[in-house]
């Protein structure tokens, strides 16, 4: 085990995860549980993936009342049917810790890292943090005796930083992929995905990549300063004021990182910053509230912007 970072970070690179050089098509399914607040299963689904190339690809998300599947093609990704029961990217977070849960190669080798500290000493993994870019950022952890992903720490600013723990770690063709893996936020786990199935294509004509008449192009969501996402509400609720809050005359702000969608509602929310009692009412209040459609060339498009609620006794 290499005790330089960058080298460290450079052998993990190469052997966790499902792409990159010498990589051949792949089939992998896992099931997943989505806790709610009161840590009670709210969701179960699967996540499956068939793949080739970063431009021939099968993505199948399905819970009990959704299917959603993406296509991955030479003229861009396709997507059939919606699963956005909840504000948060399930496939995303599943894929990320499976299938990339490093940064690549290439960005490896023009990056420079250290060691995070983690407070005890004895048998622990080894953390390593990007150098020169600002926080939040991510931070790899490395087990002590093989080049294996233990631990990712998604760290945002003010916010309760998210922890994805690998745990089975299995040899894929000479790649370590997690058997399991938990997401924990304030240290309680939202998200639990296992690994059930993980094998090699034949060929790439096993993936079925090519999309059905009836689906519909991905557009990848444009970002748009707060300011102008504000511009284009058309329908707004003021959040509750927790009565917590309230009594301890707490003012403060929520900022959620949001996707707006074509038809102008909310697709996805993600909390960036504000005290924790404020947060979910900040979300359930957002969730109502209606924007214009964003227009490029005559045709609606995904928003990707900030939404700053301010909480204030003097709008009660």
């Amino acid at each position: 085990m290499p005790s330089d970072p960058k080298e460290l970070m450079f052998l993990a690179a190469k052997m966790n995860g499902l792409t990159g050089e010498g990589v051949k098509p792949w089939h992998l399914k896992a099931t997943y549980r989505f806790f709610s607040a009161n840590n009670k299963v709210s969701i179960e689904g699967t996540y499956e993936e068939f793949w080739g190339t970063e431009t021939n690809y099968k993505r199948i998300l399905t819970e009990s009342a959704c299917t959603q599947t993406d296509f991955g093609t030479e003229k861009g990704d396709y997507r059939v049917g919606s699963c956005q029961q909840i504000p948060i990217p399930i496939s995303d977070l599943i894929r990320r810790e499976f299938v990339t849960p490093l940064p690549s190669v290439e960005t490896v080798s023009r990056s420079a890292f250290a060691i995070q500290p983690i407070g005890s000493k004895g048998t622990q993994p080894t953390c390593l943090r990007f150098v020169g870019l600002p926080d939040p950022g991510v931070v790899h952890c490395i087990a002590p005796d093989r080049p294996i992903v233990a631990i990712n720490t998604y760290l945002y600013e003010r916010v309760d930083a998210i922890q994805a723990i690998h745990d089975r770690v299995l040899d894929f063709h000479g790649r370590f992929i997690p058997g399991d893996v938990s997401l924990l936020f304030a240290g309680k786990p939202f998200l639990v995905a296992h690994l059930e199935d993980l094998r090699t294509l034949a060929s790439l004509s096993d993936i079925e990549s090519t999309p059905p008449t009836e689906a519909e192009k991905i557009t990848p969501p444009i970002s748009v300063p707060p300011e102008v996402a504000e511009s284009m509400i058309i329908r707004k609720t003021n959040p509750g004021y927790p009565f917590t809050a309230k009594r301890e005359h707490l003012t403060d702000t929520v900022s959620l990182q949001a996707v707006i969608g074509t038809d102008g509602h909310v697709s996805s929310l993600q909390v960036i910053g504000g005290p924790v009692d404020l947060r979910q009412p900040a979300i359930n209040a957002v969730r109502s509230w209606t924007y214009r459609p964003y227009v490029v060339n005559g045709e609606a498009v995904e928003v990707n912007t900030t939404i700053n609620v301010l909480f204030s006794l003097l709008r009660q």
